[in-house]
């Protein structure tokens, strides 16, 4: 299987279970694309299943398996191919959470350190909420 189709797998398997999560990374891995097709010219269908390890590293070029790495990982923000935390990604996360309660908690989170802090910060809204 190469990485393309590995990064197709995990959104369709996501799909399963959450078709709002998998629309989000659809999303970002569509704008992160269209970034390299105006930057360096580099189409969808050109994109390669691998670079250079080293650069891949340092978010300097683009590779089916960055993209594969970031959903494995759950990384919500798509940090890992250059995204930052956005007010809209935390309303879509917000959202996300309520409508799918239970399922995004500390304990399965515990690997995304700014996924956390999200979750944490909502824990303690709610918890404000109650005791007005």
């Amino acid at each position: 299987m190469s990485w393309e189709e590995y990064s197709v797998f995990l959104l369709e398997s996501i799909g399963i279970y959450n078709k709002d999560l998998m629309l989000h990374y659809y999303r970002k891995i569509k704008k992160f694309a269209f970034w390299y097709k105006k930057r360096d010219n580099i189409d969808m269908c050109d994109i390669p299943d691998e670079a250079d390890a080293k650069l891949e590293t340092q978010k300097k070029v683009i590779s089916w398996r960055r993209v594969a790495r970031s959903i494995e990982k759950n990384d919500f923000y798509m940090k890992r191919l250059c995204f930052s935390q956005t007010k809209t990604d935390d309303e879509e996360l917000r959202r996300l959470i309520h409508k799918w309660d239970n399922l995004l908690t500390k304990d399965t989170v515990s690997d995304d350190k700014d996924l956390l802090n999200f979750i944490e910060g909502e824990v303690k809204k709610d918890d404000i909420k109650t005791d007005e």
